[in-house]
């Protein structure tokens, strides 16, 4: 658990080592860090990496089963059999289709494709689909970005005499369909592993053309980089020069499909970069296939006429417009269903259903609560009688592998580290949910689910230059497996700030490092302006950009995070501080020497001794003025525990934080901090009137947030827990609590009057904090 939104991860580099191959590769020593940074070691990887060509492709030949591919197609081609495209309805197979559809064309070769019914069938290859494809006269398949799951469906294709080619990406574990080839870069010893289902139908297809792949992949690479990029695969080695060449095109493309999505998404003129394909044009493609028609999207990029091909992209704009408006929707209900039955503490992979929610937007939701909440998260649209999902997860942890473990209880199930897809009888939701607690409980620890931003740099005032932008930007493009390099730029001093936008989320700091005035922009952190002042001390976390504005060319900041002292601390960590706080308050056993606290001027001595020891926190105000000077010091390790010390938590060389230690068996050696005293504790015991007042405002109320019960009686959430624990000691309700959120059973009140004095818990509050 942290303070900041993320905890920022420096590595410090061996100087010597960077100067030796600074000047072998005749770089500074900025970019050296950086390409090692990026595991190159050699001027020959330096100089591909720098200079991407088509030529450095790899022999499509080395992916074990290409020969055979080849070889049946060939004679497909020869015997003008009917050859049909099988392939997933997102961008990459979108992409993957219309790869091959036009090198076919292209050489006067008929062919068709098939995109599965997001709703009825489902991702992958469907008996439904075989049959479509057998009626329409098929005889050969070639799947794109699907299908090396599909044991199953491959034996189905034989049964009814289609032969059947897979070419696929996605992972797989144990058999492999029985099919004419099996076309995967995680097979064998292919030397890159992580093509895109989009960049397997080009090794195809380079393949396919020999020497001709030279003279044709400008036809297709832009479109390939745009699936590519929208997969979220690394965008190294193979996948880099795809990106590189095919970004590069795409401002002057031929395509009028693509000439289309990019006048409609205003980009008219624009260098494209990665950001634009994933945030902008992807979407548009993807509400094709998640509420519309895909094959729509196919006919786009094959479309020769521009204005036809516009039409469609407005369809497309159309769609995204009211997949947005349905994601709102699923996200709010979504988030409904982890306040109220979703315990976060003991959780830590979110598992939320829903009903009537469109099964191609809910892979986005999963998305953005596996972001918002920094755990691995599926989500199930269930009909009470079968349940379709998706999941996605955070950095480290793969949740193929982790729902691999309950493939027993599922239909259907595919994807890759990042993200799957599902669908199961309805009945197994419950044993999933309790497997996946339990696997949670035993595996996942909270460090695990802690959002980590890399830091690339340290700037000082003098290295903010044009030359190091510049620089910098010989590393594009950026993406998954490249990302942007991020810098720290510590004690910039506010000069000024405002919320932009028309909701006025986002932020804009004019900073000064005591040499120049900078522009900084935070997208969606416009909440944070309450806590600004003029002349304010301010670490940032952000990536240097230009900005052209009227011909005149400055650098500005683009903030990934902030922090700086008496930011409140994160509302995630504020619920556990509460809890903690409410059994620290009402616990029975004594709590050491309270008035042993080392000063908080001391906290550099204490982090610079090599022994790392506990430190306990006794209040809120320790909290954050450790909090404080934690941030002013932004790359120290450190792991809160909360009333218990947590041995699985700890980690070596990290500092162990146990706020509010209900058991402390401490040796005199470790570090006690607090606050100036027991007044802020005590503000937290209700008396008579406060609990006749939170009984007033929740009786009869079936559930609610303490929230809102703390708002209505102007008192603290942690009064709230406690006024709720003697209530039930006084048997007037029972009550769940999942965090602030609370379900009421009320219970008839007893003839006689209670007299909270002669409560057990009561005495002992009034015993130990009435002082």
């Amino acid at each position: 658990m942290i303070f900041q939104n993320s905890i920022w991860s420096y590595q410090a580099s061996d100087t010597k080592k960077i100067e030796q191959y600074s000047m072998a590769w005749g770089k500074d020593a900025l970019i050296t860090k950086l390409l090692v940074d990026r595991g190159l070691t050699t001027k020959e990887e330096v100089n591909e990496f720098l200079n991407p060509k088509i030529e450095d492709l790899k022999d499509p030949l080395l992916l074990l089963d290409m020969g055979k591919a080849v070889q049946r197609i060939k004679v497909a081609i020869e015997k003008h059999e009917s050859i049909w495209l099988y392939g997933d309805y997102d961008v990459d197979g979108i992409t993957s289709i219309s790869i091959l559809m036009k090198y076919f064309h292209s050489r006067g070769i008929n062919s068709k494709f098939y995109i599965p019914d997001r709703q009825d069938e489902g991702y992958g290859i469907s008996t439904h689909g075989l049959d479509a494809i057998k009626t329409e006269g098929g005889q050969l398949v070639i799947t794109v970005d699907c299908g090396i799951t599909a044991i199953a469906q491959a034996e189905y294709a034989k049964q009814i005499e289609l032969d059947l080619i897979i070419t696929d990406h996605h992972e797989f574990q144990g058999d492999l369909p029985d099919a004419l080839a099996v076309i995967n870069p995680k097979r064998g010893d292919y030397p890159f592993k992580s093509l895109a289902g989009c960049g397997v139908a080009l090794k195809l297809v380079q393949a396919l053309a020999g020497e001709d792949f030279f003279a044709f992949y400008e036809e297709v690479i832009d479109i390939a980089a745009l699936g590519t990029v929208a997969d979220i695969v690394p965008l190294r080695d193979e996948n880099r020069i795809i990106t590189s060449i095919g970004l590069a095109k795409m401002p002057n493309t031929k395509n009028p499909g693509i000439q289309a999505l990019i006048s409609e998404a205003g980009l008219v003129g624009k260098e494209i970069n990665a950001g634009h394909i994933g945030f902008v044009i992807a979407p548009r493609i993807n509400a094709s296939g998640r509420i519309g028609n895909p094959s729509i999207a196919v006919n786009m990029l094959l479309e020769k006429d521009y204005f036809k091909a516009l039409e469609i992209a407005k369809q497309l704009s159309a769609l995204n417009t009211e997949r947005q408006l349905q994601e709102r929707e699923i996200m709010e209900s979504a988030e409904r269903f982890i306040q109220t039955k979703i315990d976060l503490e003991t959780e830590k992979i979110l598992l939320v259903v829903g009903s009537n929610w469109h099964t191609g937007i809910i892979g986005i939701v999963a998305s953005k609560l596996s972001d918002k909440y920094s755990r691995p998260t599926v989500i199930l649209n269930s009909d009470g009688i079968t349940a379709k999902g998706s999941a996605r997860s955070i950095e480290g942890i793969s949740i193929y592998d982790v729902l691999y473990r309950f493939k027993h209880l599922f239909d259907k199930f595919g994807g890759h580290e990042q993200a799957a897809g599902l669908s199961l009888n309805a009945d197994n939701i419950e044993a999933l949910r309790l497997g996946l607690k339990a696997f949670s409980q035993e595996h996942l620890r909270n460090y695990m689910l802690i959002s980590k931003e890399r830091v690339d740099g340290l700037l000082e005032p003098q290295m903010v230059t044009h030359q190091l932008v510049e620089t910098i930007e010989q590393l594009k493009p950026f993406g998954m497996g490249n990302p942007k390099p991020q810098f720290v730029f510590n004690n910039l001093v506010i000069e000024d700030y405002k919320a932009l936008g028309k909701l006025q989320n986002h932020l804009k700091l004019i900073v000064n490092d005591s040499n120049r005035v900078y522009d900084a922009l935070a997208f969606n952190r416009g909440d944070y302006i309450k806590f600004l002042k003029k002349s304010d001390k301010i670490h940032l976390l952000m990536t240097l950009e230009k900005n052209n504005f009227m011909g005149v060319e400055t650098i500005q900041f683009m903030v990934k995070d902030m922090i700086k002292e008496r930011m409140p601390i994160a509302e995630q960590l504020k619920t556990r501080f509460e809890t903690a706080l409410k059994n620290f308050l009402i616990a029975s056993d004594g709590y050491g020497d309270l008035d042993k606290f080392t000063s908080i001027d001391s906290f550099d001595i204490i982090f610079s001794v090599q022994n790392v020891k506990p430190i306990l926190i006794y209040s809120e105000e320790g909290l954050t003025k450790f909090k404080d000077k934690v941030l002013a010091n932004n790359f120290i390790n450190y792991t809160l525990h909360f009333n218990n010390f947590d041995s699985s938590e700890s980690r070596e060389g990290y500092w162990d934080i146990i706020v509010l230690p209900l058991l402390p068996s401490f040796e005199d050696a470790y570090y006690f901090i607090s606050a100036t005293n027991d007044l802020e504790l005590y503000s937290h015991i209700p008396d008579r009137n406060d609990l006749a007042l939170f009984y007033k405002y929740a009786l009869n109320k079936p559930e609610g947030t303490l929230q809102q019960l703390s708002n209505k009686g102007t008192m603290s959430i942690v009064k709230c827990k406690i006024c709720l624990t003697l209530l039930s000691e006084m048997h007037l309700v029972e009550y769940a609590e999942n965090g602030n959120y609370v379900k009421f059973n009320w219970l008839p009140r007893p003839n006689e009057k209670i007299d909270i004095e002669q409560l057990d818990l009561y005495k002992n509050l009034i015993a130990k904090w009435r002082k």
